[in-house]
This record gives C-alpha cells, sequence and structure tokens, in this order.
C-alpha cells in the first residue's frame, strides 16, 4: 500500500479535519498557521461539516457550521 492509493480516502480526509480542528481548540495552531488565519483549519471544519460525526464535534466545540447551500431549503439534495 502506497501514500497515493490510500491518500484520500473519506475516513482518512476525517481523522486529518478532526485532528486539525482539536489542535487549534483553545487558541492552538499547528505549522499551517499564518498571521492572517489558518487554511487548514478552515479546511478542517468545512470537511467535518460533510459528516454526522463532524457535525457533532463542531458543534461540541463551538464551532460555525458552514452552511451547506445544496441542502438549504427549496434545494435539491
Amino acid at each position: 500500500m502506497t501514500s497515493t492509493d490510500d491518500g484520500d480516502r473519506p475516513v482518512d480526509r476525517f481523522e486529518s479535519a478532526r485532528n486539525t480542528v482539536l489542535q487549534h481548540r483553545d487558541g492552538g495552531t499547528c505549522f499551517h498557521c499564518q498571521t492572517g488565519g489558518c487554511g487548514q483549519h478552515a479546511w478542517a471544519i468545512e470537511e467535518l461539516a460533510h459528516h454526522p460525526g463532524g457535525l457533532k464535534l463542531l458543534r461540541q466545540l463551538g464551532l460555525p457550521i458552514p452552511s451547506d447551500e445544496s441542502t438549504e431549503e427549496g434545494q435539491p439534495r
């Protein structure tokens, strides 16, 4: 198994996003952080919003949940 074989599995993206969000909780930072913010943290929040367990974690941490335009009222799912 190589990194190119399994690098984009949903479970791997979820785990990476979960770890990133947890690392940033309470003002923590990572090596992606810059003065203007952290693109990795923004990606992680967006990624977690696509998973029921991720939504639960975002709510538990009190983080904003990005709106998904495709699931808004009146839009096809």
